[in-house]
């Protein structure tokens, strides 16, 4: 019998403090968004980046309790408005706050402007394992650690055209971390990762994100590596025909819900990389909104 894996929420410092301990912004706005703002966003700013003095953007509740939270969309749980309203936010970061406060600062302006009420719940959901392949897994060792670029700098590699018709790094480029971009063409979205030291768990969270659903790493593998992947793009914003999140039992090698099955993340990693998904279930912990205001108050 294979063993349970629990999902747990990484909130733990956030819920647990009061208001009170919990670190704030100078000073900030959240309103509901004019309809020729709903489109704009994304969060941007705060320390370490180009803005270090504020966090702007549009966004919806869901997605502020996902960065206030460090959550995935399926570790939300609340009305449908949390998801399709949207807010937008300008707030100004207090004297030496470093970038670790900012979700905590983010939290606590949440509770105070919705009246945000919430528990945590185990659920069993769906979920995949990532496992090694029937042939074993086609990995690199990754290469020297090298120098980061900070998050204010502009990270942006050269390109040149692969021979399957999407962007290779160009001949004498090398990458200091992972990067990755989604590539629009006649054929819909395709995603493509350049993985630099990536460990097989940070490879799994980066699953979990694109397919709304939890991906546990069961490789076995505790090496980092340097990879390329390509796969077409999971979403639920009409870049791939569905309206939701995947039902709880698909076919993932005919399924309607990838609008390229020869190149889903089904195909691309046993192809690609001798990794595979298995569709499980098991324990997730989740946030439960228990109440929240759909106008924020303090504007």
């Amino acid at each position: 019998m294979r063993p349970a894996v629990v999902l747990a929420l990484s909130t733990g410092v956030a819920l647990a403090q009061s208001a009170a301990d919990r670190p704030s912004f100078e000073a900030a706005s959240l309103k509901p968004a004019t309809a020729d703002r709903r489109g704009a966003g994304p969060l941007r700013g705060g320390p370490g980046t180009s803005s270090p003095g504020e966090l702007t953007g549009t966004a919806s509740l869901k997605t502020l309790l996902m960065r206030a939270y460090n959550l995935k969309e399926y570790q939300i749980s609340g009305p449908p408005w949390i998801d399709s309203g949207r807010y937008e936010i300008a707030a100004k970061m207090p004297a030496g706050a470093t970038k670790w406060q900012v979700p905590l600062m983010l939290a606590s302006l949440l509770v105070e402007r919705f009246g945000l009420e919430s528990h945590r719940q185990t659920r069993v959901l769906p979920m995949f394992a990532l496992v090694v392949a029937k042939n074993g897994p086609k990995l690199q060792p990754g290469g020297p650690a090298g120098v980061e670029p900070s998050d204010a700098t502009l990270f942006s590699p050269k390109f040149a055209n692969g021979a399957d018709g999407f962007p290779e790094l160009a001949a004498g480029q090398t990458i200091p971390r992972s990067y990755e971009i989604a590539i629009g063409g006649s054929d819909g979205i395709i995603y493509k990762l350049w993985a630099h030291r990536e460990t097989m768990e940070q490879l799994a969270d980066r699953l979990s994100a694109q397919l709304s659903r939890p991906v546990v790493d069961q490789t076995g593998l505790n090496g980092a590596y340097d990879f390329a992947l390509t796969w077409a793009l999971e979403t639920a914003g009409g870049r791939i025909p569905r309206t939701g999140p995947p039902p709880d039992e698909i076919d993932i090698h005919n399924s309607p819900i990838l609008s390229e099955p020869g190149r889903s993340i089904f195909t691309a990693l046993p192809a690609q990389l001798g990794l595979k998904l298995e569709a499980r279930r098991g324990p997730v912990e989740i946030l439960v909104i228990d109440k929240a205001a759909k106008v924020p108050s303090g504007n």
